[in-house]
C-alpha cells in the first residue's frame, strides 16, 4: 500500500509552491471522476482500484487491485482552446522521461494516449476538461500503468499489453514512480505556454514510436494507408497520403499491416 502522507510531502516538495492535496482511495469508479467532482485545483486523487475506469471513447481500462497505478490530477490553467489536444503529448512525456530514468529504456509513446513497453501498451493517458471562463479550464489529467500483472491477466487483454514486472527483476516502488510523475506533470503542465509548443513537439517526436513509420489511419468511416511524419504544433498527426499531408485530430493509428488498437 502506498503511504499517502510521505507522498504528499514529496511532491509538495518538488512542484514549485503550487497548491497539494492527495485523496488515497483504497476503490473508486474512476479516480478521473472523483476528480471531476472536486473541482479543486491542486487536488490529486489516487485509487489501489477503478471499478469504471476508462480511456479514450468511453473504452473500459483493465484494472487490478492495488497492483498497479490509477490516478488522476485536478488543474486550473489559462490555455488558448486550440493547444488543449497538445496536453496528452505533454503529459506523455512526463511519463516516459521518469520511467526511462528507472531503467525501462523501451518506453516510447504512440498518438495520442498510449505508453508502450517494447511495443506493447503499458499505460495510458485520459485528459478531460471543463470551461471555468474565457480561456481558462478545469483540467482532469488522468493516467494508468500497469506495474504487476500475470501473465493469465495480459493474456485476457484484447490487444498486446505489458507490465513494469515483467521488465525488472527487483521489486517496482509505485510511490517513487507516483512521486515522480505526478510532480513532473504539475510542473511541466503549468508551465506551458504558446512559447513551448514548438520544442514540446520536437520533444514528443523523439519518444513517438511510429514516426517515419508506414501506418494505417482509421477515422470514423475510412481507413487511409500512409506514413507518419509527426505532430503537428496543434497536437494533430500529419500523414503523408497519397492525396498529400494530411493532419488527423480524431483517428487510431497503427503500423501498417497490424490491426488498430481494439482498446485504449
Amino acid at each position: 500500500m502506498l503511504d499517502s502522507q510521505r507522498l504528499r510531502a514529496k511532491i509538495a516538495s518538488k512542484v514549485n509552491g503550487e497548491p497539494i492535496e492527495l485523496y488515497y482511495l483504497p476503490s473508486c469508479a474512476s479516480t478521473n471522476i472523483e476528480c471531476q467532482q472536486l473541482g479543486q485545483h491542486g487536488s490529486i486523487v489516487l485509487a489501489e482500484q477503478q471499478t469504471a475506469g476508462r480511456g479514450r471513447r468511453g473504452n473500459l481500462w483493465h484494472s487490478v487491485q492495488s497492483n498497479n497505478i490509477y490516478c488522476s490530477i485536478g488543474l486550473h490553467k489559462a490555455l488558448d482552446a486550440r493547444y488543449l489536444g497538445l496536453l496528452s503529448l505533454q503529459v506523455g512525456i512526463c511519463i516516459a522521461q521518469v520511467l526511462r530514468e528507472q531503467g525501462f529504456s523501451g518506453v516510447n509513446l504512440k498518438w495520442p494516449n498510449d505508453v508502450l513497453l517494447d511495443g506493447k501498451k503499458l499505460g495510458g493517458i485520459l485528459i478531460e476538461t471543463r470551461l471555468l471562463a474565457a480561456g481558462s479550464f478545469y483540467l482532469v489529467i488522468g493516467f494508468g500503468l500497469n506495474v504487476i500483472l500475470d501473465e493469465s491477466t495480459l493474456q485476457a487483454i484484447n490487444q498486446p499489453a505489458t507490465s513494469l514486472s515483467q521488465y525488472s527483476t527487483m521489486p517496482i516502488d509505485r510511490q517513487l514512480l507516483l512521486g515522480e510523475i505526478i510532480s513532473r506533470i504539475i510542473n511541466r503542465i503549468m508551465q506551458f505556454d504558446l512559447h513551448r509548443v514548438d520544442a514540446l513537439v520536437s520533444e514528443f517526436n523523439q519518444y513517438d514510436s511510429l514516426c517515419g513509420q508506414p501506418v494505417l489511419v482509421k477515422t470514423a468511416d475510412q481507413e487511409i494507408p500512409g506514413v507518419h511524419l509527426g505532430i503537428a504544433t496543434t497536437g494533430q498527426i500529419q500523414v503523408r497520403t497519397e492525396h498529400g499531408v494530411q493532419l488527423f485530430a480524431a483517428a487510431e493509428i497503427s503500423l501498417r499491416g497490424t490491426p488498430t488498437d481494439a482498446t485504449d
